[in-house]
C-alpha cells in the first residue's frame, strides 16, 4: 500500500477549529436536504456563502442566517452558531432569534431553543430539528 501525504494549503486550519468548521459545513449541507420528503418544509432553499462560515435558509418568505463563530482561543472545544432573521433586502436583525453551541463531536451542548439540547448537527435528523425549530421560532417572532 502506498503511503500518501497531504500538503497544508496556506491559510488552512488544522485541529479543533478546522473540525468545528467541517461539522458546520456538514450541517449546512444537511440543512439543504431538510425539506426533502417533509411536506411542512417543502420549498426550503439554502444559500451558502463561500467567503464566510454562514448560510441562509429561505422558507415561505422567511429568511434566517446561520453564522458560525469560533473564539480565537486555541483551547476552545465549542463553536457557536447565531441565527438571525433577515429582511428581503438581505439586512440581518441586530439580535439573534436563536443560538446554540456544539462541541467537536457535533453535539449541541447549549441552546436558546431548549428542544435542541443534545441534538447532533452532523446527522440528518439533528440538522432537520435545528432548521425546523429555528424557522418555527422565526415565524412566531414575526407575528
Amino acid at each position: 500500500m502506498k503511503k500518501t501525504t497531504t500538503k497544508k494549503v496556506a491559510g488552512e486550519e488544522t485541529g479543533v477549529p478546522a473540525q468545528l468548521k467541517a461539522l458546520f459545513r456538514s450541517f449546512s449541507k444537511l440543512a439543504e436536504q431538510a425539506g426533502e420528503g417533509r411536506p411542512l418544509l417543502r420549498g426550503l432553499r439554502v444559500a451558502h456563502d463561500p467567503t464566510a462560515d454562514r448560510f441562509v435558509v429561505v422558507h415561505a418568505g422567511s429568511r434566517v442566517e446561520f453564522v458560525l463563530t469560533i473564539t480565537g482561543d486555541s483551547a476552545t472545544r465549542h463553536a457557536e452558531v447565531e441565527c438571525r432573521a433577515m429582511d428581503t433586502a438581505g439586512a440581518t436583525e441586530a439580535s439573534p432569534i436563536a443560538s446554540f453551541q456544539f462541541d467537536e463531536r457535533g453535539v449541541i451542548t447549549e441552546s436558546t431553543v431548549s428542544e435542541l439540547a443534545n441534538e447532533k448537527v452532523d446527522i440528518t435528523s439533528g440538522a432537520w430539528s435545528v432548521v425546523a425549530a429555528v424557522l418555527w421560532k422565526n415565524m412566531h417572532a414575526q407575528v
